[in-house]
């Protein structure tokens, strides 16, 4: 039986290349090209993730995210967020509002696919009724950087 996943980001080729890329691990993807957009499909449907940009109009990723908590009647999925502006402070809030994983931009499709596909639903959806701490091992912040050995900057 497919698996249902929302895709909820602004850039038509960024939405198009994760459609095309879970459809082929058997996804049926919805998308949205804003939260508010988001919010409206999941009034009618369920999924079992939802991969959320962060800076998008309308509403952004973090004010998904915060009308999700105050609004705990959603059935949501596990959150993947994906943001080209990660900071300690956007990782810390988008985990405390319930995001399973945070993901750097551009970030390593490989990588993506296997986060969404390895992890079972029923564990995702146990790890985001956890309370959520910014330390908590069960939340997952990722930042897609080049392989190869460190550079030493000490000189």
């Amino acid at each position: 039986m497919p698996k249902n996943m929302l895709i909820i980001e602004d850039d038509v080729v960024s939405r198009d290349l994760l459609r095309l890329v879970f459809e082929f691990d058997e996804f049926q993807c919805m998308e949205a090209e804003n939260g508010a957009k988001g919010l409206a499909i999941l009034e009618s449907q369920t999924f079992e993730v939802i991969i959320l940009d962060n800076v998008m109009p309308v509403m952004t990723g973090l004010e998904f995210l915060d009308y999700l908590q105050h609004h705990p009647q959603q059935s949501v999925a596990p959150i993947i967020m994906t943001t080209e502006m990660l900071t300690s402070e956007v990782r810390e809030k988008a985990t405390k509002l319930g995001a399973y994983a945070v993901v750097e931009k551009p970030y390593d499709l490989g990588e993506l696919r296997d986060l969404v596909v390895n992890c079972p639903k029923d564990v995702l959806l146990f790890l985001r009724s956890l309370p959520s701490c910014p330390n908590n091992p069960s939340k997952h912040s990722f930042s897609s950087q080049p392989h190869g050995n460190p550079t030493n900057t000490t000189g």
